[in-house]
């Protein structure tokens, strides 16, 4: 029969006159069923590099801040980012950011280490979290550490580079 793919199996159990089933779909369906595979199968691809392109630039990032950059770790916040910093007011824009990421210079040592990262199905947003470790001296110049967790979300530009767009971390210190 022409425009009608026949898709044959044998059953455990048999169920017709021959011991074998079969099924017969309009030939649309198939190219249909076949290219909803392969629509799958790259999404995952895309999702894939979408999120390595954000971890890319979360260790982008990284490497600048834990030389102490202040102009380029600046640079990685969009026009419209925030730095929410426990015990601070929101931070929003680069000069305002800048002062709180100048501070944290002086006060002490950051580094952090990614575990999640994913992008949203538009692709203009994603998401960076994981922990982080904060090395200083306490006021009795003892070193100190804090450890705790952050999530990064950032947005896409239009040159296809990420910036951050809110920037949020807080201690699994318990209260003093």
């Amino acid at each position: 029969m022409r425009g009608v793919a026949e898709l044959s199996y044998a059953p455990a159990k048999k169920s017709d006159v021959n011991g074998e089933l079969t099924v017969k779909l309009p030939n649309w369906m198939m190219v249909g069923l076949i290219a909803l595979g392969l629509s799958t199968a790259a999404t995952a691809q895309t999702d894939d590099a979408a999120a390595n392109s954000v971890r890319a630039a979360d260790a982008a990032w990284l490497k600048v801040y834990s030389a102490k950059d202040l102009t380029k770790s600046v640079a990685f916040f969009d026009e419209q980012g925030s730095l929410l910093s426990p015990n601070d007011p929101i931070a929003t824009g680069k000069a305002a950011i800048s002062k709180l990421v100048a501070s944290d210079f002086a006060y002490g040592d950051l580094s952090w280490h990614l575990d999640k990262a994913g992008v949203s199905k538009s692709g203009d947003l994603g998401y960076t979290s994981g922990t982080y470790k904060f090395t200083f001296k306490d006021p009795s110049g003892k070193p100190a550490t804090d450890n705790g967790k952050y999530l990064t979300v950032w947005k896409k530009q239009t040159d296809g580079s990420w910036k951050v767009l809110f920037d949020a971390f807080n201690t699994d210190l318990p209260p003093p």
